[in-house]
């Protein structure tokens, strides 16, 4: 854009200059028949007079013109600049809406069909790694978050995965109700094991999923690509969705 401006800086200099050459051509040709001592030398230079004139008028119509339409040119490529940019804009930002998750939860019969099916669509939508989601449970005075329900990832057999308030990051987000959402996974949290061998996730999202300021569980997604404002506003929906049902006592 930069680049446009300068030349049109310069298209003016050129245009003063061109000015500029025509007053000193009329002088100059006003002069002519003094310096050639011509009693009636207008008479015999009008049709040079006239030629010049007409050269000259139709050089500043040509550059007006083309001053003109250089500008338009510049608008233009504003407007095709800032519409292109808008479109790669929009293109990167992917959106998502909770429909989906509405529909797979639509005919749920249990708690753990509730959590099961809606880290299933979750974890589809946003393409992760690996997630699980927990429950908090009480049990006299005493509350603890639950596993309950993984996306890729099974828990070793007879093994249970709990956590007390305030232990760890899922125990923090159960008591805070405040997203933890981390660029960079300590070393050694997850790692995700196919055929292709084992990798461990870059990014973690850990999302409460509460009622108001009532947390009743905690979903964690693990992720080798970050999780963007959009991906943190559509599993922000998304639980709150999961909350919806849980508060209907299924």
């Amino acid at each position: 854009m930069q680049l446009f401006k300068d030349q049109l800086r310069i298209s003016y200099f050129f245009a003063a200059l061109f000015l500029i050459g025509i007053l000193v051509t009329v002088i100059s040709l006003y002069q002519i028949p003094s310096v050639l001592y011509l009693t009636d030398g207008f008479a015999r230079l009008t049709t040079t007079y006239f030629t010049v004139a007409l050269t000259l008028l139709a050089g500043i119509v040509a550059l007006i013109f083309a001053l003109a339409y250089r500008k338009e040119l510049i608008v233009i490529r504003e407007r095709t600049v800032t519409a292109e940019t808008e479109r790669t804009s929009e293109s990167s930002q992917t959106t998502y809406n909770t429909n989906q998750v509405h529909a797979a939860l639509k005919d749920v019969k249990s708690r753990n069909d509730l959590f099961h099916k809606g880290l299933q669509i979750i974890g589809k939508t946003l393409q992760i790694g690996q997630g699980a989601i927990y429950e908090i449970v009480e049990k006299g005075d005493q509350k603890t978050v639950n596993f309950v329900d993984g996306y890729a990832f099974t828990p070793e057999e007879g093994k249970i995965i709990q956590f007390d308030l305030g232990d760890g990051l899922i125990g923090q987000v159960a008591v805070d109700g405040k997203i933890i959402n981390l660029d960079e996974i300590p070393e050694g949290y997850i790692n995700i094991i196919s055929g292709l061998g084992s990798s461990s996730p870059r990014y973690l999202l850990i999302v409460p999923i509460k009622s108001e300021n009532n947390v009743l569980g905690v979903m964690e997604l693990a992720s080798f690509s970050t999780f963007d404002n959009a991906k943190q506003k559509f599993a922000e929906q998304a639980t709150q969705v999961l909350s919806e049902k849980l508060s209907t006592k299924i």
